[in-house]
């Protein structure tokens, strides 16, 4: 009876050890799920900064196509901004919340300049306008960049 009894409390024991050890790995892939989590997050924002470089590069591009008069190649920018901008707004709703609706005004501003574009335009008021894009896309661009930067912290 002795040893069936023994038997009985070292099955108990090891039952306990192996709940605990289940617990344990539970705990530790809960963790593992959230610093996953967090990664993928971060990629996804840094992804989400230089995509809004690449446009804030584009309004560059397009404010010395107007001021050195290359308005054939400021179309061509210009269409490519439209193109990129709408897509980098819709890609990145979740982390531009509020600061997306001044990607859609800079597409804006960029459609008109290039509609302004036609032999004798203003060109005053075309880097004007070049210069408001540039001035909107930065301010998204820093906005991002600083959450970025505080998630770092």
């Amino acid at each position: 009876m002795i040893l069936h009894d023994l038997f009985d409390w070292s099955n108990a024991g090891v039952a306990v050890l192996g709940l605990g050890l289940t617990f344990g790995a539970i705990w530790q892939a809960t963790g593992a799920k959230s610093a996953a989590q967090e990664a993928r997050k971060a990629v996804y924002q840094r992804n989400s900064a230089e995509e809004l470089g690449s446009v804030r590069d584009l309004a560059f591009d397009l404010l010395n196509a107007i001021q050195t008069e290359r308005y054939e190649l400021a179309l061509h920018i210009a269409g490519r901004f439209i193109s990129i901008c709408g897509s980098a707004r819709e890609r990145h709703r979740g982390f531009l919340g509020s600061e997306g609706g001044k990607l859609e005004l800079a597409a804006d501003l960029v459609s008109t300049v290039s509609q302004k574009m036609q032999p004798g335009a203003d060109r005053t008021s075309l880097i004007a306008d070049a210069q408001r894009v540039v001035k909107l896309v930065s301010c998204v661009k820093g906005v991002l960049d600083r959450g970025i930067e505080e998630e770092q912290q």
